[in-house]
């Protein structure tokens, strides 16, 4: 395991600490959240951009058409939603 540290000014430490001990938990355990989260964004981005990069979009088009056509047939057949 590594170590990172972090600097920050007084006020963002004092609000740190009281983050941490409202909700019970650590600043270590905070920040692991925080860095699974940000890793996690840009994991899924990457993700996305190749599946948009092999994508098609002709069928992408068709799929969004059939889509908003069957919501369309489900809000005609039962209108009072």
């Amino acid at each position: 395991m590594k170590t990172i540290p972090y600097r920050c000014d007084n006020s963002r430490h004092k609000a740190l600490l009281g983050l941490v001990r409202s909700t019970g938990t650590s600043v270590q355990r905070l920040f692991d959240n925080f860095v699974t989260h940000v890793i996690a964004d840009r994991q899924a981005e990457a993700r996305f951009v190749v599946r948009q990069k092999r994508g098609n979009p002709a069928r992408g088009r068709k799929l969004l058409a059939e889509i908003r056509s069957r919501i369309e047939a489900r809000s005609k057949a039962s209108p009072h939603r």
